[in-house]
């Protein structure tokens, strides 16, 4: 009787032994599967997300490549713009009708002129400087301010000639179009463009052929400038004629 009650309880206790590995391993298999069945969720999300990600660039880059052929477009424009521009300049071919081979002492004349005036203004505000201190006397106070004043009148009245001195004049080869160069106030040339049929002819001018200078004057504007045919050569007579009619 005493076995029989200890094989039932030995039983019971296996079996509640038993019950309990197998609810353990229940509740872990779920547990394992309720991972497994969040996991593919978040990479769905994760997905959708990068997906997402990829759609906003996608129209960022659309949105983006217009503005960037317009900015393209735009450069280009204006390199055509100035490129045009280039090309309706003075692109023309122009022909040597008239040339003065002393302009280059005319230039070397007028920089030796600006050398001389700058020193004299240089050196005086030093002499009046040593004048106020009683080391220099008046007279040389009033003979360097002296050569100051004169060296600014020669260098305005020799620059007002030189720059008036025509070195080169050219014709275009459809005869529309005067090219003339001079020398400015720093002795650098200077081209004006001018139409043929703006240049007053010499007879216009009342200009002989024996004379020194001979002026070459616009109907459109009032400055006059100078060229000489005993110095200078006329290298197409032609041309020449063409420009200033025949020399009376």
């Amino acid at each position: 009787m005493a076995a029989a009650w200890l094989c039932t309880v030995r039983t019971k206790a296996c079996t509640a032994l038993a019950f309990g590995r197998c609810l353990q391993k229940e509740l872990w298999t779920r547990s394992w599967r309720r991972e497994d069945a969040r996991l593919p969720r978040s990479f769905g999300s994760w997905e959708r997300l990068q997906s997402q990600t990829r759609q906003l660039h996608g129209v960022d880059n659309y949105l983006r490549r217009p503005r960037e052929q317009s900015v393209c477009l735009s450069h280009s424009a204006s390199a055509a713009a100035v490129q045009q521009k280039a090309v309706d300049g003075r692109t023309e071919e122009f022909k040597l009708v008239y040339r003065f081979p002393g302009i280059k002492y005319c230039r070397v004349l007028s920089r030796l002129k600006l050398l001389q005036t700058a020193t004299s203004m240089v050196m005086l505000p030093p002499i009046c400087y040593l004048y106020l201190q009683g080391q220099v006397s008046q007279n040389i106070l009033l003979y360097t301010t002296g050569i100051a004043i004169f060296a600014g009148a020669m260098l305005y009245g020799m620059s007002y000639f030189l720059r008036r001195i025509i070195g080169l004049i050219y014709l275009s080869e459809t005869g529309q179009t005067v090219r003339v160069a001079h020398l400015t106030f720093w002795g650098r040339r200077n081209d004006i463009y001018c139409p043929v049929e703006t240049v007053v002819t010499l007879d216009e001018v009342g200009d002989s052929k024996d004379e020194l200078l001979h002026q070459f004057k616009r109907s459109n504007s009032a400055d006059t400038l100078y060229f000489t045919t005993k110095y200078g050569q006329i290298v197409d007579k032609q041309k020449f004629t063409q420009i200033f009619g025949k020399l009376s």
